[in-house]
C-alpha cells in the first residue's frame, strides 16, 4: 500500500485511532500511519470531524442524520522522519496533536 500511495499518487482516508470511540473521546493514534508516510514526500492532511460520534456511535448499526463539522488543517510533512518504529510513533504523535488542535480551535 505504501508503494501504491507513492507511485500512483493516491489519496487514502485513514482513521488512525484504529477503532471507533465507545465514549466519544478521541483515542490515541496508532503508528500504522507512520509506516505509510515516514521518510517520504507524501503529506498528511489532518482533519477533525465534529459530531461523528453523535451521528454514528459504536453501539449503533447505522448512522443517523446529524450535523457534522469538518475542519481541515495544513499538510504535515515527514520526509525527514526515520522509516522505523520510532519514526512511525513520531508521525502518529505529531498527526494526533494536529488533529486535536483542530478540535479545540475557535469556532
Amino acid at each position: 500500500m505504501r508503494a501504491r500511495l507513492i507511485e500512483d499518487e493516491l489519496v487514502y482516508i485513514l482513521f488512525p485511532e484504529g477503532t471507533r470511540s465507545r465514549d466519544g473521546a478521541m483515542g490515541s493514534f496508532q503508528p500504522g500511519l507512520g509506516a505509510f508516510v515516514a521518510g517520504s514526500q507524501v503529506p498528511v492532511v489532518p482533519c477533525h470531524i465534529e459530531g461523528a460520534f453523535a451521528a454514528w456511535p459504536a453501539v449503533r448499526r447505522f448512522p443517523r442524520p446529524g450535523k457534522l463539522r469538518l475542519r481541515i488543517g495544513a499538510p504535515l510533512h515527514f520526509a525527514d522522519v526515520a522509516q522505523d518504529r520510532t519514526g512511525w510513533a513520531e508521525v502518529a504523535a505529531r498527526s494526533e496533536a494536529a488533529v486535536r488542535a483542530l478540535g479545540t480551535s475557535v469556532r
